[in-house]
């Protein structure tokens, strides 16, 4: 049997005539209008209002057939988002009773597709700063960054303007004629390492005192902490422990001060965790409730998969779909797109009819391991150099490289790669720990019995495509 990319897609468990009226068939009925309330319908609009589940339950039934568009930038909302729901639903009742969220999961995962997508749900009863601290270097550079996220709300902006009044000495005109980088860049100027405190907790204080409760998604905080922490060097120093104590501390006492006026929420594509214990700043961090987000699961992806495919006319022959999340192994969104793209590619370039499983593992071989193209893969592998500085980073990645090339890491192999390196100060059992800690938090390894192995078979096949050329495994070493 042939899935065909214009056959309808599985039947789901609920139809239209089970939904309650007003969400099943009066939405059915402006749906197959074309309209919403006197306006064309735009899909992106109704996932505003409704889960996409239920959205893809009513389109599946007008179009007979489910389709989604390939995601293209940083992050998804709207049509773009797939199957989120439960998560969602979650991280909403977390964020309804008052709760700050400290978001995990592993890189390219979904969590900024995640935030911004929540921020569009519940735009009507929360105001939404999205603050990007991937670029910030200083405690005052991420104040700056939270006044500039105030911009895309007027009210709340004119206050911050006052806060700012010793910089921003503009009339409101001269203010919209800035672009939001500018502002940015402005902000910051107007600050010290003297007062960024004071400001940020002004900014904190008018954010508590709005007309509907804030939410505060912190993104890349984990990148700010391990600058903090570590400097230029990559090494934590007693200087930089205490810089960064004093932000995580401003962080949390604002937490404490506005509970139930603002929500904070932090995520990254590092870990904070282990960063913290390393410089015992764990406590920093107990106002958060964690939240994991985990891959997809194989149904999710096979059915992104077939959305796709009735979108651009794929055809998969018979088991190639599971083939996908065989090579794949963990589900990781992006990395689910971005072998779709690949097929979509490589189709239009031979004019294939079907895609087989033998080219399934052809293309994941050729394209997907390419060194060429994934600048996310190799973003891994610098990151690395951020989360265990210059002096350990050859350590981790002679661990990485073994696990990659001989399938695994056992405790021999590790000791006897951890006995090659000398570390000043520090005892070589301990800083093999801390790897092997910060490898699984941030999704490069987990535990198999008394082994640990790659997370992902495409990071793992990568890694070992990166490295494998002139290393000696250490039983080969042995003999």
């Amino acid at each position: 049997m042939t899935f065909q990319g214009n056959q309808p897609a599985p039947q789901v468990p609920k139809k239209i005539g089970e939904l309650p009226r007003q969400q099943g068939g009066a939405l059915k009925n402006r749906i197959v209008a074309n309209k919403f309330d006197g306006k064309k319908l735009d899909n992106s609009i109704l996932r505003i209002i409704m889960p996409s589940s239920l959205l893809a339950t009513i389109l599946l039934e007008v179009d007979g057939v489910e389709k989604l568009e390939r995601a293209v930038g940083n992050f998804v909302t709207g049509d773009k988002f797939w199957n989120r729901d439960r998560e969602i639903e979650t991280f909403v009742e977390y964020l309804d009773e008052g709760a700050h969220i400290l978001m995990a999961a592993p890189r390219r995962i979904g969590k900024t597709s995640l935030m911004r997508e929540v921020a569009l749900r519940v735009q009507d009863k929360y105001y939404c700063l999205h603050v990007d601290l991937q670029k910030s270097e200083s405690s005052a550079d991420a104040v700056a960054e939270l006044g500039k996220a105030t911009h895309t709300h007027k009210k709340i902006w004119a206050k911050t303007t006052e806060i700012f009044r010793n910089i921003l000495d503009w009339t409101t005109e001269n203010i919209q004629a800035f672009n939001i980088d500018e502002i940015g860049i402005t902000l910051r100027s107007g600050m010290t390492a003297g007062d960024w405190q004071a400001k940020g907790d002004q900014l904190f204080s008018t954010l508590a005192e709005t007309d509907k409760p804030v939410i505060v998604f912190f993104d890349e905080l984990p990148i700010l902490i391990n600058r903090l922490l570590k400097g230029k060097e990559y090494k934590i120093t007693p200087e930089h422990k205490k810089v960064a104590d004093a932000f995580m501390s401003w962080i949390r006492d604002n937490s404490i001060r506005h509970k139930g006026s603002v929500r904070i929420v932090i995520t990254g594509s590092i870990g904070i965790e282990p960063a913290l214990r390393q410089a015992d700043l764990s406590a920093s961090l107990n106002t958060f409730t964690p939240f994991v987000l985990p891959a997809w699961s194989q149904d999710t992806a096979i059915g992104c998969l077939k959305a796709l495919a009735n979108q651009y006319g794929v055809s998969f022959q018979e088991g190639a779909l599971y083939r996908i999340t065989e090579r794949l192994g963990y589900l990781i969104p992006h990395h689910v797109q971005l072998f779709f793209d690949n097929i979509y590619v490589d189709s239009k370039l031979h004019s294939r009819k079907e895609v087989t499983v033998d080219r399934v593992d052809e293309i994941y071989e050729t394209r997907m391991l390419s060194i060429q193209g994934h600048a996310e893969l190799s973003h891994m592998e610098e990151r690395l150099k951020m989360a265990f500085g210059l002096e350990v980073y050859p350590l981790a990645l002679e661990i990485l490289t073994e696990a990659a090339v001989t399938g695994y890491l056992d405790a021999e192999a590790s000791l006897t790669i951890c006995k090659e390196y000398v570390f000043e100060g520090l005892i070589s059992k301990e800083v093999l720990r801390d790897i092997l800690e910060i490898l699984q938090h941030d999704g490069y390894l987990r535990q198999q019995g008394e082994e640990f192995v790659f997370v992902s078979n495409l990071l793992k096949d990568w890694w070992k495509r990166r490295f494998d050329f002139g290393y000696i495994p250490v039983s080969k070493r042995r003999s």
